[in-house]
């Protein structure tokens, strides 16, 4: 493995560890469509395999921390209205956008998809749905993350901390769904649509987020801010770096 030249700036992700039989699809997807065949049978395997990556990262975005949170059984189902409503919403939204899509435009999900997916460096078998992210808003989120740990005072410094995750979600929903529609070739009223549903996935997400932290005590707040410390990284590569780049096969 090649040793990083320590005079370029560190590559900043956020992202949530994968299933290994998950990484697997994502990897078979990008061969299959790369390959090409029936393009709708290839829309059908990549929005398969997005609603998968999807449905992964409720889990690490909002089931663990719920877990974690360990809410009222009155407030946890309606968070949990609120977060299957929005999944719901996601999944419609990528069924809509990747219906009928050209080998070109499938060409292009696959370039994403080999980005999404990120690899550690010190272990190849451990991947990773990430995004990267802004400098500023990694330190941003690592200074508030750091303020948890030694300020027990949480009303001080709690809307700092929800615009944090608030932020997050808008380069989420950046990353995975306005970059890659704004290169798809796909008609006005299916962008309108699409445009809607995932405006519609961002409200709900933000209004579950003030719902389980605008009242979470120093206590609970603690452990979270640990577990999205883990969600924080540096040291991967990204599937297409680590792999399609050098020819080999991952």
């Amino acid at each position: 493995m090649k040793t990083k030249d320590a005079s370029q700036p560190q590559i900043r992700y956020f992202g949530y560890p994968i299933s290994e039989s998950l990484y697997g699809q994502v990897v078979a997807t990008i061969n299959q469509i790369r390959q090409g065949g029936d393009p709708s049978h290839l829309c059908q395997l990549a929005a398969d395999t997005l609603i998968a990556i999807t449905d992964a990262g409720f889990y690490a975005y909002y089931e663990r921390p719920a877990q974690l949170a360990n809410i009222s059984p009155n407030l946890k189902k309606a968070t949990d209205a609120g977060i299957h409503a929005v999944q719901k919403g996601i999944h419609v939204v990528i069924r809509k956008l990747l219906k009928n899509r050209k080998q070109k435009d499938l060409d292009q999900l696959a370039k994403n998809f080999s980005y999404l997916i990120c690899v550690a460096d010190a272990d190849p078998n451990q991947a990773y749905a990430c995004f990267r992210l802004a400098e500023t808003l990694y330190q941003r989120v690592v200074a508030n993350m750091q303020r948890v740990h030694s300020d027990p005072k949480v009303a001080s410094y709690r809307q700092d901390v929800i615009e944090s995750i608030e932020d997050l979600i808008g380069a989420g929903i950046d990353n995975f769904y306005t970059k890659p529609v704004d290169r798809a070739d796909i008609g006005r009223i299916t962008r309108k649509a699409a445009d809607f549903g995932i405006h519609t996935v961002q409200k709900g997400s933000n209004a579950v987020v003030h719902r389980m932290f605008k009242e979470m005590d120093y206590a609970t707040l603690l452990p979270m801010a640990e577990y999205f410390e883990t969600l924080l990284h540096s040291e991967v590569q990204t599937y297409r770096h680590r792999y399609l780049k050098s020819g080999q096969v991952g």
